[in-house]
C-alpha cells in the first residue's frame, strides 16, 4: 500500500521495510473524526480504502472544505514536517481505512533520501498550486461560475457528487440555500438535470464557456 502511495512512489525497499515497520492500520467508522483542528500531529495517514473529507471551521460554525481523499491520498504532511499543530479537520465521509505512520518514522526516512525528499517537495508544490487556485476562485469567481467549474472538472457527462448538498456547499464556501439556487438555475438553461447525488451534464461545453466567462 505504502509503495502505491504517491508520496512514497521515489522510496526504495529498505525504506519501505522501515516505514511499515513502524506502521500500523486505523479504522474510522461514516463521520467519525480521525483528527481536529489545532490538535498536536504525530502520525501520517495514508487512505487505504473510503473518503476523507477535510475542512477548517469558524468560531461562527462555518465550515470550508478543502479536499475529499480517497484511496492513495495522504493527510497531515504539514504538520508532519513542521512539527506545528493540524492545520484542519479530517473526518470519514464513509467507513475509512488507513495507515498511520509515526511522525519520527517519516522524518528519519526522509532525511537519509534526497529522491524521496524531492517528491515530497513536488508533492507539496501541487497542493500549494490547487489551494491557490481555490482561493482565487472564491475571491474572482461569483457561486455559478464556481459550480459550474466544479462539474466541469469532474470530466464526465454525469457527475456522482458523492457527498451531500451541506458537503458541497461547504466545498464551494457557502451555505446550502445558495448551492440549491446556483443548481436548479443550470436547469432551465437545458444545461444539467439533477437526481440525487448525481447532476447529468446535458450541455457541458456551455458549462464549460460560462465557468470561463
Amino acid at each position: 500500500m505504502l509503495s502505491s502511495a504517491p508520496l512514497f512512489a521515489a522510496a526504495g525497499p529498505g525504506e519501505l521495510g522501515t516505514l511499515t515497520a513502524a506502521s500500523f492500520p486505523r479504522r474510522l467508522g461514516k463521520g467519525q473524526v480521525l483528527f481536529v483542528e489545532g490538535e498536536r500531529s504525530d502520525h501520517l495517514y495514508i487512505v487505504v480504502s473510503g473518503r476523507l473529507k477535510v475542512l477548517v471551521g469558524s468560531p461562527h460554525g462555518g465550515e470550508l472544505l478543502l479536499a475529499v481523499l480517497s484511496v492513495g491520498d495522504s493527510v497531515g504532511e504539514l504538520s508532519m514536517l513542521d512539527g506545528g499543530l493540524r492545520s484542519a479537520t479530517a473526518e470519514a465521509l464513509d467507513e475509512v481505512n488507513l495507515v498511520a505512520i509515526p511522525a519520527d518514522a517519516v522524518r528519519a526516512v526522509l532525511a537519509t533520501s534526497a529522491d524521496l525528499a524531492l517528491a515530497w517537495a513536488q508533492d507539496l508544490a501541487l497542493t500549494v498550486r490547487r489551494l491557490t487556485g481555490s482561493a482565487a476562485d472564491l475571491v474572482f469567481l461569483d457561486l455559478p461560475r464556481r459550480l459550474a467549474k466544479l462539474l466541469v472538472a469532474a470530466g464526465d457527462s454525469e457527475v456522482d457528487l458523492g457527498m451531500s448538498q451541506s458537503e458541497v456547499a461547504a466545498r464551494l464556501g457557502v451555505t446550502r440555500q445558495s448551492l440549491n439556487r446556483a443548481l436548479s438555475g443550470f436547469t432551465p438553461r437545458g444545461w444539467t438535470r439533477v437526481d440525487g447525488s448525481t447532476v447529468r451534464l446535458s450541455d457541458r461545453a456551455a458549462l464549460a464557456r460560462f465557468a470561463g466567462s
